[in-house]
């Protein structure tokens, strides 16, 4: 049974500011780079790279047959920049401007965020994009924000943290930092964070060692002597985000 996960606007003028750049699913914008990889590598033999080739037991597979990174790239859903921003370099502070004149995109962050450690190539100082979405998730479930898996070199970078969407009641606001060689416009519908949720649970940790050939029979077992594919026939379960 699917859960449901609620975008709610702060406001009915935002939401109609914003019809077109609401959340949405990872897996409905998935990056150029992976859409232009081969699912096997090319070569005289395969030179469109869409067939498998077997030598010595290991296949040409890219990492584009990784389902385990697929699972990650739409994990969740992004949450889209609403408005095209012009960033201007700047020596301490970027100079940053918008059109609209009824809703700030971003602010700097509080002097605090001058004491975390900046990603490298980053501003000291922390900027807050003013998203105008509460994340509302069932009980016991929170969210996971983070920059979009598929986008690392996007200017903006977010940082990452867990909201208890079940209980808080507030817009999210989202801190991120802002790389500093980057001059020009960052165009509205640019990826700016990712949003997982899960549910949470208690953990503890214990640690364990394999008896005498027992992860080898094990890993054998579980792949049940498939050559390819492996992971996909026997292990992996389908994830939906809608």
């Amino acid at each position: 049974m699917s859960k449901n996960i609620t975008f709610i606007a702060t406001d009915k003028y935002y939401e109609e500011l914003c019809s077109d750049e609401k959340p949405y699913p990872a897996s409905k914008l998935l990056p150029k780079w992976w859409k232009d990889a081969t699912p096997y590598l090319k070569n005289a033999k395969n030179p469109e790279g869409n067939k498998i080739i077997l030598e010595d037991w290991e296949s040409n597979a890219t990492f584009k047959k990784c389902t385990p990174m697929l699972d990650g790239l739409t994990s969740g859903y992004i949450i889209p920049l609403w408005s095209d921003v012009l960033i201007r370099k700047g020596e301490v502070y970027p100079e940053i401007s918008w059109r609209t004149r009824t809703q700030q995109v971003f602010d700097l962050h509080g002097e605090s965020s001058l004491d975390m450690e900046s990603p490298e190539g980053c501003y000291d100082r922390a900027l807050k994009y003013n998203n105008h979405w509460h994340i509302k998730t069932p009980p016991g479930y929170s969210v996971l924000i983070t920059t979009p898996f598929g986008y690392p070199n996007n200017p903006i970078k977010q940082i990452t943290a867990v909201i208890d969407t079940d209980k808080s009641r507030h817009p999210i606001t989202l801190p991120v930092w802002l790389k500093k060689d980057f001059d020009g416009v960052l165009e509205k519908g640019t990826p700016i964070a990712q949003v997982i949720p899960f549910k949470r649970d208690n953990w503890e940790s214990t640690f364990d060692s394999y008896e005498e050939n027992e992860l080898n029979l094990y890993l054998e077992k579980d792949s049940k002597l498939t050559l390819v594919n492996n992971y996909v026939k026997n292990i992996w379960q389908k994830k939906s985000y809608k």
